[in-house]
């Protein structure tokens, strides 16, 4: 089509104000948590996600990944409760360090928005893994090598096969090994 500067002022606004797109709870989780304007990254990822497209974003470091990645994700969670039992989104992370790192960030995000988040990896303590199973987490942070440990266990199996959701973070770190 032609250009026109109204259209592309129209398309610039649509874009800024992703964050409207998101349920009144998320939206005040945002406010609450100082965000004001969307990042770049947040821009152009959230509203393929949103429209339940598969998305491979690629952003600097403090580029706002996470939360592009995630509150279009804790957004669907939120409107289409009551949930199943079981867990409906998988964070897989390559690095313990960085599970640790993504199980504080990601704390705060459901916490606020009554999400249950578990993390899962080879440090976890037979007592985590036992209340996991009795009550699964609705987010669960985990490690490759740990979700091919879950996959063999006939009730956290179970709890997985509820997952509509996955969230790969970094991926780079995957690809280059056997993981």
């Amino acid at each position: 089509g032609a250009y026109s500067p109204h259209s592309s002022q129209k398309t610039r606004t649509m874009q800024s104000d992703v964050f409207s797109h998101f349920s009144i709870p998320v939206q005040r989780a945002i406010a609450d948590k100082g965000f004001f304007a969307p990042t770049e990254s947040q821009i152009k990822a959230i509203p393929p996600i949103m429209a339940g497209r598969n998305v491979l974003l690629i952003a600097p470091t403090a580029s706002g990944k996470t939360e592009a990645a995630f509150l279009p994700v804790a957004d669907a969670l939120i409107r289409a409760k009551p949930q199943p039992h079981g867990i409906k989104v998988l964070y897989i992370t390559p690095l313990k360090a960085l599970n640790r790192d993504m199980l504080l960030r990601l704390q705060w995000w459901c916490k606020r928005l009554d999400l249950r988040l578990g993390v899962r990896h080879g440090d976890t303590t037979p007592k985590e893994r036992e209340a996991q199973a009795m009550v699964p987490p609705d987010v669960l942070i985990t490690t490759p090598e740990t979700l091919q440990a879950l996959l063999t266990g006939r009730i956290m199996r179970q709890h997985l096969a509820s997952v509509k959701y996955v969230i790969v973070d970094e991926v780079h770190e995957l690809a280059c090994d056997k993981r």
